[in-house]
This record gives structure tokens, C-alpha cells and sequence, in this order.
């Protein structure tokens, strides 16, 4: 049976769209049913934390219980494996299965498997250790690795904070809405919410507050 997925292109060329879509419904072909092709137009040096687009991705997931998410190329990606890392990092912190990639994908594993999960979770951690080996080794330059995985990571609320936040969740504001704003990640809303089964899950299910949407 196949499985839902989404898929996150990044190109600027129509032509290259074009191909990777190619690429990605082949992959897919015996696999995955695909919901919806993502489409963006960013450098792969930025982000995903800081891609509109990718952020819409991670809301349409979670709106319709997705948790596959397919990327075109992998060889690609490793070619800036400070972005992989934060990516990867910020995909598994928020309760999504490792991603696929349609080429360029050698992670052991089945499909929608711990043993996928804990493949891709040792690979990234193997990558981040070499990085940080090869950057002590190179005078004058500092590694980026830590600072790129840890400018993602969520700030601690104050209790004005949680209380604003139980607030906008009650106001019909989604997790997505809620991390974005006050600038911390799907386990930390969850962390919070522990105490207030009532307001998880992908929306609000309770009457809507005065004024909000």
C-alpha cells in the first residue's frame, strides 16, 4: 500500500523543475501517493527553518497527519552538509520520519522503519563529528556547525510567554502559527502543552475566543 507523502523542490528554472519532478514521480511510482509538490526558489545555502515555503510544508503535514516528506537529490544537498544538518535536525525534532531523497539516496533501511530512522540519525551525527574534526584542522577558521544548529533551537518562554502562547492557541491559531510566532520549535509548543491536552493537536477544537480567526 502506498504511503502519503509530500515533496519540497527548490530550482529556479522551469526546465529543472521539470526534471525533478520527473525524477521524483518515478520514485514515487510504486511507493508513494503524493499530496502536494512544494515548490520554492532559494538558495540551498539558507535554511529550511528560514524558507517560507518549507514552513508551509511542515503546516500542510501536520494539518493532514503526513510525516513522509521527499527531497530530489541528495548528492545536491551534501554539497553544503552544515544546511543537511540543521535541515535533517529540525525534521526529526518535530516528529517527521527521515525524509527520502528520489537519487542520491544510500541510507540503509526500509520504508517508514526505526531502522531508516536510526540510519539516518547516525549519519548525521557522523557528519556533524567530521566536520567539526576537519574544521580544528584548518587555521584561522572557525566550525559553523554548532552555530548553524543551534540558531534554530527554541528560546524558553517566560510565563508571560506560555500564557500569550495558551492564549493564541485558544484564539484558533495553529501549532505552525504558534512556533512561527513566538520563534520555538513543534517540541517545544508540545512540552508546553503537556499540561493542556485540550489545546494539541492541529487545531483548536474549543470555542474561539473574542477577535480571533
Amino acid at each position: 500500500m502506498k504511503q502519503p507523502s509530500v515533496v519540497y523542490l527548490n530550482s529556479r528554472k522551469s526546465a529543472d523543475f521539470e526534471k525533478q519532478k520527473g525524477d521524483i514521480e518515478h520514485f514515487c511510482k510504486y511507493r508513494f501517493d503524493i499530496y502536494r509538490v512544494f515548490h520554492d526558489h532559494q538558495s540551498p545555502a539558507i535554511p529550511v527553518s528560514n524558507r517560507l515555503i518549507f514552513m508551509e510544508l511542515l503546516d500542510y503535514c501536520e494539518e493532514k497527519g503526513i510525516s513522509n516528506i521527499i527531497f530530489h537529490d541528495m548528492d545536491v544537498t551534501l554539497k553544503m552538509p552544515d544546511a543537511f544538518i540543521s535541515d535533517l535536525s529540525m525534521i526529526l525534532k518535530n516528529g517527521y520520519l527521515p525524509p527520502y531523497w528520489a537519487r542520491g539516496d544510500f541510507i540503509s533501511g526500509g520504508y517508514d522503519s526505526d531502522e531508516r530512522r536510526e540510519a539516518v540519525i547516525a549519519f548525521s551525527r557522523y557528519l556533524d563529528q567530521f566536520l567539526a574534526r576537519h574544521s580544528k584542522g584548518i587555521p584561522g577558521k572557525k566550525s559553523n556547525t554548532v552555530s548553524s544548529r543551534r540558531r534554530g533551537r527554541p528560546k524558553a518562554l517566560d510565563e508571560k510567554g506560555i500564557s500569550d502562547l495558551l492564549a493564541a492557541r485558544r484564539s484558533g491559531k495553529t501549532i505552525g502559527e504558534v512556533c512561527r510566532i513566538f520563534n520555538i520549535s513543534r517540541s517545544t509548543v508540545s512540552k508546553i502543552l503537556r499540561d493542556y491536552p485540550e489545546l494539541k493537536g492541529g487545531e483548536w477544537k474549543g470555542p474561539v475566543s473574542p477577535g480571533g480567526k
